[in-house]
């Protein structure tokens, strides 16, 4: 039976493509009013409502179609898109670091070039890597230690954007307290163990500079007597064994305390640096002011200038008058030489 009928099927194929070429060669050969075309123009006319309705049904299947391959185009679009705003985003935020470390290295320079350090001074510029972790304590760690010329008791002033009520945000931030061969640690004047010579711009009056552990600054033992207004700025004295160079901005005055009880004056003194947005400092290196350097070499040329060279390759130069010496400081033997001009 199966044979049978794949045997009909067949028959079947072979005739209907037998008729098909029998009625295109008629088709051919007959003229555009024949029994054929007529047939053909009449199906057509048949078949033209229902494919009309066929495109009518199946036209909102392919705009849905279309909708959904749009949408999938779109969505891959948008996370590309997604991705280049991430990265541009990114892009604004570095130049917007760089933008704001250029402005705090500026105001450093700017300390520098105030002329308040003495002459021969070099500066080493480092930045901060940590911070102390409690309230107890107040200091901060650079990234540049004996390797670059830096040793103990070295003072350090930085920049800050300015903050509160102070008028600048250039100042003293502390002295150096132990170093590595590539890194220092230094105590911020804001410790309770810190302790600055200093003086008041416009009174004249003296006393020390002292922290806290409430982070507060105080400058004690100023003399009763001598009349302090707020808004008055406080420097260094340069007292004090010679670590912090005299005229270094410290803050402003903001409260005088008096007592009659006491015989000094206690001051709160607002630093002029924010010391929680501390990122850069500057490291002074005084001629003279530390003799385990080693290795410092101080030529001066008379009516010329005065070059000094610091371990770690760092040279300052300043200007001399047309009498002078020659100075050379070995380590080795702590040996001066001198030679008049």
């Amino acid at each position: 039976m199966p044979r049978n009928k794949v045997a009909w099927r067949r028959v079947v194929f072979v005739v209907l493509i037998i008729a098909s070429l029998a009625v295109l060669t008629v088709s051919f050969r007959q003229t555009q009013s024949g029994p054929v075309h007529a047939i053909q123009r009449g199906t057509a006319s048949l078949l033209a409502p229902m494919q009309t309705w066929g495109d009518r049904i199946a036209q909102p299947f392919q705009d849905g179609y279309h909708w959904l391959t749009t949408l999938w185009a779109a969505h891959k679009d948008a996370e590309r898109l997604a991705g280049e705003v991430q990265v541009l985003q990114g892009k604004v935020i570095e130049l917007q670091e760089q933008s704001e470390e250029n402005e705090r290295l500026k105001s450093l320079l700017d300390l520098k070039d105030k002329g308040t350090f003495p002459n021969g001074t070099g500066f080493v510029a480092a930045r901060v890597i940590a911070k102390s972790p409690n309230k107890w304590q107040a200091w901060v760690e650079i990234d540049k230690g004996s390797a670059d010329g830096l040793a103990v008791d070295m003072a350090v002033v930085g920049s800050t954007p300015v903050a509160g009520e102070a008028l600048a945000g250039k100042g003293l931030v502390g002295k150096i307290v132990s170093v590595t061969a590539h890194s220092a640690q230094v105590q911020l004047i804001t410790d309770s163990e810190s302790s600055v010579y200093a003086k008041i711009q416009g009174s004249r009056a003296e006393g020390i500079v002292e922290g806290s552990v409430s982070g507060r600054v105080i400058m004690d033992y100023v003399d009763r007597d001598i009349s302090v207004d707020p808004k008055l700025v406080v420097v260094t004295s340069g007292y004090g064994g010679g670590i912090y160079p005299p005229d270094i901005p410290i803050g402003i005055v903001v409260n005088v305390g008096e007592e009659d009880v006491n015989s000094y004056k206690a001051i709160e003194v607002q630093p002029f640096l924010d010391f929680r947005v501390l990122e850069e400092v500057m490291v002074l290196i005084v001629p003279g002011s530390d003799d385990t350097l080693g290795g410092v070499t101080t030529t001066t040329v008379p009516g010329g200038s005065t070059t000094t060279t610091w371990p770690a390759g760092l040279t300052t130069t300043t200007t001399v008058p047309a009498s002078g010496t020659t100075t050379t400081t070995t380590p080795a033997s702590s040996t001066t030489t001198t030679t008049e001009g």
